[in-house]
């Protein structure tokens, strides 16, 4: 799902892979406990031989795409930002441990275009509200 959300937006924006200097993830589930999802997707940079794209995973249920968001926006208003464009990928894969549970869950993956003529603007002011509770319970163990 991720793959193909980036690819597409990359696409429809007429964007080549090599316009793209930072590629955040925010997601709830990674693909394996060894890499990042954005490694996954580093594959479709590999025809341009592109590999100087920052960025990583967040991890954190709902608000690891919200994180990821913030952390390009921080980029692109940083003397770290070298080039026009970042991308930020927010996918759920929606594994779940007991396959009659899965009707009750959902799976989506969208992606986003970072630059500092964007259409969406976000106010350098903010406020995040995070706290401890349950939602639902996710095994550690596969």
């Amino acid at each position: 799902m991720a793959l193909s959300s980036l690819s597409r937006l990359l696409r429809q924006c007429e964007l080549a892979f090599d316009e793209i200097c930072r590629l955040e993830v925010g997601t709830e589930s990674a693909v394996d406990r060894g890499k990042s999802t954005k490694s996954f997707l580093m594959a479709l940079f590999e025809g341009d031989d592109h590999h100087s794209v920052e960025g990583i995973d967040t991890i954190n249920a709902c608000y690891g795409g919200t994180n990821a968001l913030f952390n390009t926006t921080n980029w692109l208003q940083s003397q770290a930002w070298k080039c026009a464009y970042g991308a930020v990928v927010c996918s759920d894969p929606a594994i779940h441990p007991d396959p009659a549970h899965i009707s009750s869950i959902g799976a989506s993956a969208i992606s986003i275009v970072v630059a500092s003529q964007a259409a969406l603007f976000l106010r350098k002011g903010r406020t995040t509200f995070i706290k401890h509770s349950w939602d639902f319970y996710r095994p550690v163990g596969w």
